[in-house]
């Protein structure tokens, strides 16, 4: 709870700026827990990542991982699969 209270506040847990490798940051258009400026903000943070890729999957959920494949699951995974792949 004081880690989500902490993250609610704007208060960042860890340093994003140690973070060296290429990132990729997916989030789904309809998750009531990762807002556009959380995002936004990680992306500015990421400032000695290798590179930074921000993808929202439309009209998907917190769950998309879970969900079906028209609802966001597949271009999840397809966005997972061809970032591990251009590594």
């Amino acid at each position: 709870m004081e880690d989500s209270f902490a993250l609610a506040v704007g208060r960042a847990l860890w340093d994003a700026a140690r973070i060296r490798a290429a990132v990729l940051v997916t989030a789904s258009e309809r998750d009531f827990w990762s807002r556009p400026e959380d995002r936004e903000r990680l992306a500015k943070d990421l400032v000695h990542a290798k590179s930074v890729r921000v993808v929202v999957i439309p009209d998907a959920t917190h769950h998309v991982h879970l969900d079906r494949p028209e609802h966001g699951r597949k271009m999840f995974l397809d966005t997972v699969i061809a970032f591990l792949e251009d590594r």
